[in-house]
């Protein structure tokens, strides 16, 4: 064994992403299912129901065109954010999930209190970023 030889070291690849919550994930984008999780990301907490892409898009694309004026424009929106869920809508066997997505998302920090306090909001993270995750979402009761 020569010098150059024992500088090489070997390189193991570490998935970051949790294998049990890519499976969750492909359970809700597969259907209409939905249920509530909360989700630890970046030392918050992230809580809501669980929902699949496709559901978020267009849901997230009908919040957004509400803001618009017009029928046909709103319409026009809601489509185009409908477009960017088809994915979810393949026949062929779901890759692993990068991207979880969160309806009536609130926001938990060492304080208990949730943000925002009046109602949830659409979340999609990176399922890379997430630390740890609980079955159930989080109220401001039971904080």
């Amino acid at each position: 064994m020569n010098d150059k030889s024992k500088d090489i070291t070997s390189v193991i690849r570490i998935d970051d992403k949790d294998w049990f919550l890519q499976n969750l994930i492909n359970m809700v984008n597969s259907g209409e299912l939905k249920f509530g999780i909360t989700l630890n990301v970046g030392g918050f907490l992230v809580s809501g129901n669980l929902i699949g892409g496709k559901h978020y898009f267009e849901g997230f694309g009908a919040d957004f065109a509400s803001g618009f004026s017009g029928d046909e424009v709103e319409d026009e929106i809601k489509n185009a954010f409908a477009k960017n869920g088809e994915i979810y809508s393949s026949e062929e066997e779901p890759s692993p999930p990068i991207y979880v997505h969160i309806e009536d998302a609130k926001f938990f920090n060492t304080n208990g209190a949730p943000i925002p306090e009046n109602k949830g909001v659409w979340w999609r993270g990176r399922v890379s970023e997430v630390s740890g995750f609980s079955l159930g979402s989080l109220s401001e009761e039971n904080t």
